[in-house]
C-alpha cells in the first residue's frame, strides 16, 4: 500500500513546516511521499526541504491562487499519476496525526469500491462529533454529543481535511471540480463518488480533533469568516447541486440554507451589508454558471486554465 501525505497551501509556510515536521517527526513508515501544492508561493519550503535535506517531499507552487477545488484535484491527480494508492489530505490549518491515519489505513484495508475514508472529527469547542456527511442533503451541521458506537459509518461527504482518499477514481477520471474555488468542494466530490459508485466512511477509532471555533447563535452555532466567502457558500452550493442533484428537494434544502444564513448574517455577523451583497450575488451566479464541464469528464483535469508550476523536488 503506497500513501502519500498531500498538503494544500497558500501563503501559509509556517503552518506547512509545522505539518511537515509532524510527519518527519513520525518516522512516517507507511508514507512514501508527502506532496505540497502551493499557490503564490515563496522560497521559504523550497529552503526548508533543502536544508533538512528531504528526500520524499515534492513541492510545487502555481502563479495563480488555485482555490480549494483546484488545489485539492491538482494534489490528488498528481498522487496519482506518482503511484500512490491513497493520498492522506490535510490543509495548512490540519495537523498530522499518526494514529488516524494508521486507523484510516486499517479500516479500509478490506473496504471494496473505496472512494474515501474520513476521520470522526470532533470539534473541540463545541464538545461534540460532527456526523454532518451521513446525510445526503446539505443540510446544516449534524453534531452528536456522543461517539458512534460503530466502527465505520457510511457516508456521503465529509471534510477534505483529514481525509484518505483512494486513487482508484481519481484514475479513472473522478477528481475534485476545479470551479469549486472556496467551500463545498468536498461535498461536490462526495456527491460523484457516490454517484459512480464508491463507498464513503467515516472511521470512529480515527478521532480528528477539530479547534475551529464556533459560537453560540439564534439558529445554532456559527463563526465569522470573511465577509467574501458569503459568495462562494451560495454560488458553490448551487453549482453543486446543478450539477449532481438536480432535484426540486435540494433547492429547497438550498433555500432553506441560504435563509439561515441570511438570518445568522443579521443577527449574529459582522458586515451585514457587505455579506447580504455577496449572498444574493452568489445566487444569481450560481444558477447560471456553466456546470457541464465536458473538458474535465473527457480528461479528468480541473475545469480552468493551468498554469506552469514552479516545482522543487528533494
Amino acid at each position: 500500500m503506497v500513501v502519500w501525505v498531500v498538503i494544500a497551501s497558500f501563503h501559509n509556510d509556517e503552518d506547512v513546516a509545522k505539518i511537515l515536521n509532524e510527519v518527519h517527526g513520525c518516522g512516517h513508515k507507511v508514507i512514501d511521499k508527502i506532496l505540497v501544492i502551493d499557490s503564490e508561493g515563496t522560497q521559504a519550503i523550497p529552503k526548508l526541504i533543502t536544508d533538512q535535506g528531504w528526500q520524499d517531499v515534492i513541492y510545487k507552487s502555481y502563479d495563480e491562487n488555485l482555490g480549494s477545488g483546484a488545489n485539492l484535484s491538482e494534489r490528488l491527480r498528481i498522487a496519482a499519476e506518482g503511484g500512490a494508492d491513497y493520498a492522506y489530505a490535510l490543509n495548512h490549518d490540519g495537523h498530522f496525526d499518526e494514529g488516524v491515519l494508521a486507523a484510516l489505513i486499517e479500516a479500509v484495508a478490506n473496504v471494496q469500491d473505496l472512494g474515501a475514508a474520513y476521520p470522526l472529527g470532533y470539534l473541540n469547542l463545541a464538545g461534540a462529533y460532527n456526523l454532518t456527511g451521513t446525510r445526503e442533503l446539505p443540510l446544516p451541521a449534524k453534531l452528536v454529543h456522543s461517539r458512534p458506537k460503530k466502527q465505520m459509518l457510511d457516508v456521503f461527504w465529509s471534510s477534505s481535511n483529514g481525509a484518505l482518499y483512494s486513487m482508484e477514481p481519481v484514475r479513472s477520471g473522478i477528481l475534485p471540480w476545479g470551479a469549486m474555488w472556496m467551500g463545498w468542494e468536498d461535498l461536490e466530490y462526495g456527491w460523484r463518488l457516490s454517484s459512480n459508485g464508491y463507498r464513503q466512511v467515516i472511521v470512529c477509532d480515527a478521532v480528528y480533533v477539530d479547534n475551529y471555533e464556533y459560537r453560540k447563535a439564534w439558529l445554532g452555532r456559527t463563526v465569522d469568516k470573511q465577509a467574501w466567502r458569503t459568495y462562494y457558500f451560495s454560488r458553490n452550493l448551487l453549482m453543486a447541486i446543478r450539477r449532481n442533484r438536480n432535484r426540486l428537494i435540494y433547492y429547497a434544502v438550498a433555500s432553506y440554507r441560504f435563509f439561515r444564513e441570511l438570518c445568522l448574517i443579521w443577527l449574529a455577523r459582522d458586515c451585514k451589508w457587505e455579506r447580504t451583497r455577496f449572498l444574493l450575488k452568489g445566487v444569481i451566479d450560481g444558477l447560471r454558471t456553466d456546470v457541464e464541464c465536458p473538458h474535465e469528464a473527457e480528461h479528468g483535469e480541473p475545469h480552468r486554465k493551468q498554469t506552469s508550476p514552479r516545482s522543487v523536488e528533494s
